[in-house]
């Protein structure tokens, strides 16, 4: 498999968009995660909430009450399970089950329970007062609401369980929505530790569908979505202040709030899915799969699961090793190795590749500064890999000095490789920085050189020192008179301009000898050896001293 390295892609993104997109997604990454603190709330909720047994009232008011707190309940238990939190879960249901033990034994508690309070203050001679009944009107409402939001989704019909949800969290509006109409109690008012409940149960199932449409088009951070969430806005006022005015022209004044409601629910829905289904965004949307496979990327990235493996290059006429490509590996828990091309495009999508690129160069100077009395490996070039991304960031001189001075690597053994898409559309500001890194003694290498836009002015204005070969070119060779005639353009080019030609994915002596042959000064492939980790990398170099010393080529080492 071809050795996938950190900042490979030939996208460009507009300035700005990376950050975005990365504050965006661990933004709802951490929503996702502190789901738990949502459910267990609402789990306390409902336990103070929960109805006393021993209370004289309403079966059917005892039963809805019931049936609602524990809707609230099981499914913030399960929201608890299925993120993860398998101990806590269970520990939270064992101090919920004895505590509403020790309340129904308990008939004090009854003074302190909320039907017992609306029983108390339930006034019967007066026919506007709110009966028990119609006080949990909206809480069964609710309940419903969010139990069918938790089935749906279950059956992974999200766009549907995200709907339902949109409705649930806007009926605690109601009797607010009445206020503004002038409509006193239009469905009730609902309870305080109900509402609170079933809200802190709502938002927990919306923010375990934070990443999916359309409430991923909702918390778009670009133009697009900034408008979305203005009109949104915008709508819903006048929404409410057309049902405002629609109680002087109507005689059943109860609809009107609930058909606010659900016109705020259609101004959502109508406004995230017209607009992307035009494809107005700037902003890339990854798809749910992606960015649940982005959040594990990240997670890997905070417990170390990352590993580095290096690849030798050989110095066409010495046969010594002139230097290693740092290359990055992910060993999964479960999924065991992951190929660096599936993470690598999720990192850059997301921008995750920046945190991700700059643990790499720490790494890799890290392990390349311990080496310094290997030999052999104490005194070779050692290559990384930078995303475009990482330029944007607009750190990342300062992070590559800094690395090097606490690793004490030094900075005239690292050579940065940047793709051709590094530079396209620059307004120098990338440039500007490759000065910065040459003034400081490190080497330039431009990676992938004739896959991507080969604008030749980059050439001229950049301080690079190797022109990488693609691999595409090298695996043709040698016979094919096309990807012949390309590399020789790219080797004549590249050494007018004082470039040493590097060329990638050297697989058998024939392609090492053409190459050789027309003037290229470096190879890297599978003929010399794989990517290999640094203690087999040690052991590589140890057993082939005939590569340390200057000898006539062809010299074909046998690949570890």
């Amino acid at each position: 498999m071809p050795a996938t390295k950190v900042g490979g892609s030939s996208t460009y993104l507009i300035e700005g968009t990376a950050q975005r997109q990365f504050m965006r997604h661990r933004l709802v990454r951490r929503v996702q995660e502190n789901t738990h603190y949502l459910a267990m709330a609402s789990m306390v909720c409902g336990l103070l909430g929960f109805p006393h047994y021993l209370l004289a009232v309403d079966n059917n008011v005892w039963l809805a009450q019931l049936l609602t707190y524990l809707t609230f309940i099981l499914v913030s238990y399960n929201l608890l399970l299925e993120n993860g939190r398998n101990n806590l879960a269970m520990l939270t249901l064992l101090l919920v089950t004895f505590s509403l033990f020790v309340v129904q034994l308990s008939p004090f508690a009854a003074d302190f329970n909320q039907t017992a309070s609306l029983l108390r203050n339930t006034d019967t001679e007066h026919p506007n007062s709110i009966s028990a009944t119609t006080e949990y009107l909206a809480g069964a409402l609710l309940a419903c609401l969010i139990a069918l939001s938790y089935l749906l989704q279950r059956w992974r019909l999200l766009m549907p369980s995200q709907a339902v949800l949109s409705i649930a969290v806007m009926i605690p509006m109601i009797p607010f929505l009445g206020v503004i109409c002038g409509i006193d109690h239009p469905y009730g008012s609902m309870p305080p530790l109900a509402t609170f409940s079933g809200l802190l149960c709502a938002y927990g199932l919306f923010a375990r569908q934070a990443s999916h449409p359309p409430m991923s088009y909702v918390l778009l951070m670009d133009d697009t979505g900034k408008q979305i969430r203005s009109s949104i806005m915008l709508l819903s006022l006048c929404a409410i202040l057309l049902a405002r005015a629609g109680v002087f022209f109507s005689d059943n004044l109860r609809v009107i709030p609930m058909v606010v409601l659900v016109s705020l629910v259609a101004i959502v829905y109508t406004m995230t899915i017209t607009y992307y289904r035009k494809g107005l965004s700037v902003e890339q949307i990854l798809p749910a799969a992606d960015m649940e496979f982005a959040s594990q990327v990240e997670s890997a990235l905070d417990n170390q699961q990352f590993y580095l493996v290096y690849q030798p290059q050989i110095d066409f006429q010495t046969g010594r090793l002139k230097g290693l490509e740092a290359l990055i590996r992910w060993k999964h828990p479960s999924l065991g190795v992951v190929s660096p091309v599936e993470f690598i495009r999720v990192a850059e999508l997301t921008g995750l590749i920046v945190p991700l690129g700059q643990w790499v160069m720490r790494t890799a100077c890290a392990q390349a500064a311990a080496w310094k009395d290997d030999p052999v490996l104490g005194h070779i070039e050692l290559s990384v890999n930078v995303s475009p991304l990482q330029l944007k960031a607009g750190n990342l001189v300062e992070d590559i000095l800094k690395n090097l001075v606490d690793t004490g690597f030094p900075p005239q053994r690292l050579v940065v490789e940047l793709t051709e898409s590094a530079f396209v559309q620059d307004d120098g500001e990338n440039a500007r920085m490759m000065h910065q890194l040459k003034n400081a003694g490190i080497k330039l290498a431009i990676d992938d050189f004739g896959t991507g836009y080969s604008c030749l002015s980059y050439l001229r204005d950049i301080p690079g020192d190797y022109l990488k070969v693609d691999r595409s070119f090298v695996m043709e060779l040698p016979g094919h008179d096309k990807a012949e005639a390309v590399i020789q353009a790219i080797v004549s080019l590249g050494k007018s301009l004082n470039y040493r030609i590097i060329a990638e994915g050297v697989e058998n002596e024939a392609q090492a000898q053409f190459l050789q042959g027309i003037g290229c000064d470096i190879a890297q492939g599978f003929l010399f050896a794989k990517p290999l980790e640094a203690q087999a990398l040690q052991k590589w170099a140890a057993q082939r001293p005939l590569m340390n010393h200057v000898n006539p080529l062809p010299l074909f080492p046998t690949a570890a």
